[in-house]
């Protein structure tokens, strides 16, 4: 043991001596040992450049900028792998602009009670901005109509023979047969009517699912209308359209543009028209602009049946020489978008639904039994009225009456302290009656249409922060006396910080803006051409004469403004009257009233 220790210090006097000598050598030595030195420090220092380089162009290439947007497909899908990326990046669109924005509250009671309060709203179509229709050349208008409505019906809904039997086609007839449908490709076909010298290009709806998937492909894309006058462009239109009928429309195009021109040089009197319903509807309008830039179908005309808003205003109203569209009654779909589903919640969320419903609870015996079978558990078990407690109640729904004054709520700090139960229940809290006029007038107030401006989602998502603002300045997040003498000054801070924390992330969550719309906001989509809306009226808000007067409803035609269908209008009948046979029966009812009209005036 002595031996090593022995060798441990000489070995350690060595080293101190080897170490000093040298710092005494590096000292003597200058400007050499800082040089030295010097270079080695500046070597370190492009060595760490070089790395924190390379890092970071490693990060840029994994992650693309975030400025840049992904653009949506202009063609359709060519292999099941593209078909499966659209159809997902489809659906996760659809969920996050519909559903995805609703609470469960506002569908199940808003919606409904909503409903009620806006009553019929027929007669609106039927205003001063509206001109009624009739007389005997409205009434061959009309038969001309539906019978291209069945036709267009029969070959939706029935065997391809039963569709040429029914309109007296032959084989020879058909151009085009395009009967099986794909995402971004719809059904379609191309026959020549002999008794009315038309080639009549028939679009099929939103019947599969894949047809489907076309419809909720629901985003806008720039679509410019290139007006042509003999020969010469005269005019150039810009504006947005729906994406996924975008696509569909220029795959039919090219389809049926070359067999089109050589029938057309074939028969020169013969004119092209388009007809659709629905989907169908939507891509036969955006295909017939499409055919009109090709010289030889400049005169193509189209005939849509309950179309699609899937147009800006600028390009909806430059084709009102050439696209007829026709709307039944309540049918929802002429202006269901993403804006003016966005004004539907707005309205929604500012009416009174939640007050009324808790009066209804109240009101109902089984519920109020519940309620106060709550109430009382909460009063007599410490735990349950613990304001730490996870417990949502019934009393929740109800508004802060007038006698609570500014007592501060333990039942609402609770809400205010959980997350998630603030983000459920912050429209459920109802503001006070004239809280909810005031909103709700100033609401509308943000809504003014024009007929040569068109709105943008900007005034709805202030207005819709500005409801969150009101609904939430409304929870009372101040804590009683007893529970800060019990949790201290620190307490009370560190519960402050998160009440606002919260508070700032749910006003910020309304500012931003969804994964469909980077740099963009969405743009206001309307009916395109001219549009003819069937209107079903009470006999009394109609003049018209004794005879009439003794049915419950009239039906009657009026050519109405655009700006009408930026606006949701709710109905127990609005998806029922879309469909076909709907159309048929109200417009063969009014043809009937056509006739007895004319049979009177003789």
């Amino acid at each position: 043991m002595g031996a090593k220790g022995m060798a441990t210090a000489a070995g350690t006097a060595v080293l101190l001596y080897l170490v000093l000598s040298g710092r005494l050598c590096g000292d003597a030595a200058g400007d050499g040992g800082a040089l030295e030195d010097q270079l080695i420090s500046s070597a370190l220092e492009a060595r760490r450049r070089r790395k924190e380089d390379t890092r970071a162009r490693r990060e840029q290439r994994r992650a693309p900028p975030p400025c840049t947007k992904r653009r949506w497909p202009e063609r359709p899908p060519d292999g099941w792998g593209e078909a499966a990326a659209l159809t997902a990046r489809t659906v996760g669109f659809t969920w996050a602009e519909t559903l995805g924005k609703w609470t469960l509250g506002e569908v199940a009671f808003g919606i409904k009670y909503y409903m009620r309060q806006q009553g019929n709203l027929q007669h609106e179509y039927a205003g001063s901005d509206s001109v009624l229709l009739d007389g005997a050349e409205v009434r061959q208008v009309l038969i001309s109509l539906l019978r291209y409505l069945k036709q267009c019906m029969y070959f939706s809904k029935k065997p391809y023979n039963v569709f040429l039997e029914y309109g007296g086609y032959g084989h020879n007839d058909v151009l085009i047969r395009k009967p099986k449908a794909r995402l971004l490709k719809p059904a379609f076909t191309i026959v020549r009517d002999r008794s009315s010298q038309c080639f009549l290009l028939f679009i099929r709806g939103a019947i599969s699912v894949k047809e489907r998937l076309t419809a909720a492909t629901g985003t806008e894309v720039p679509f410019h209308h290139v007006v042509v006058q003999e020969g010469r462009v005269s005019n150039l239109v810009l504006g947005y359209a729906h994406c996924g009928m975008v696509v569909a429309a220029r795959w039919i195009a090219r389809q049926a543009i070359p067999g089109l021109s050589k029938a057309i040089e074939q028969f020169p009197e013969y004119e092209v028209k388009v007809i659709g319903h629905s989907m169908g509807a939507g891509i036969a309008t955006i295909l017939t602009y499409i055919l009109r830039e090709n010289e030889k179908l400049s005169s193509s005309t189209c005939i849509a049946f309950g179309p699609a808003a899937c147009m800006t205003w600028d390009l909806a109203e430059s084709g009102k020489d050439f696209v007829t569209t026709i709307v039944n009654r309540n049918d929802l779909v002429p202006s269901l978008g993403i804006v003016s589903a966005a004004k539907l919640r707005i309205e929604v969320m500012s009416s009174s639904w939640a007050h009324d419903l808790g009066r209804q609870i109240q009101q109902t015996r089984f519920l109020g039994f519940v309620n106060r079978s709550v109430s009382f558990i909460r009063s007599h078990v410490p735990f349950v009225s613990d304001p730490r407690s996870k417990v949502v109640d019934v009393d929740m729904l109800q508004s802060q009456s007038p006698e609570a004054g500014s007592k501060p709520s333990a039942d609402t700090h609770a809400v205010v302290k959980k997350r998630p139960a603030l983000v459920c229940w912050s429209y459920v809290a109802t503001p006070n009656p004239k809280q909810s006029m005031e909103s709700s007038i100033q609401m509308q107030g943000t809504e003014v249409q024009t007929d040569t401006a068109v709105e943008t989602e900007k005034n709805s998502e202030a207005a819709a922060a500005e409801l969150v603002s009101i609904h939430l300045g409304e929870l009372n997040i101040q804590e009683s006396d007893k529970d800060d003498d019990k949790r201290g000054e620190k307490g009370s801070e560190t519960d402050e910080e998160e009440t606002m924390e919260i508070l700032e992330s749910l006003a910020d969550e309304k500012h931003m803006p969804s994964s469909s719309s980077f740099a963009q906001e969405p743009q206001q989509l309307y009916p395109p051409g001219k549009i003819l809306h069937m209107v079903g009226l009470a006999a009394a808000e109609v003049a018209t004469t004794s005879q009439q007067g003794a049915q419950e409803e009239v039906v009657a035609l009026y050519e109405t403004p655009r700006h009408l269908y930026s606006k949701i209008r709710l109905a127990r009948s609005m998806i029922g009257e879309h469909y076909m046979p709907k159309y048929i029966k109200t417009m063969e009812k009014l043809i009937h009233k056509l006739a007895e009209d004319q049979l009177d005036s003789l």
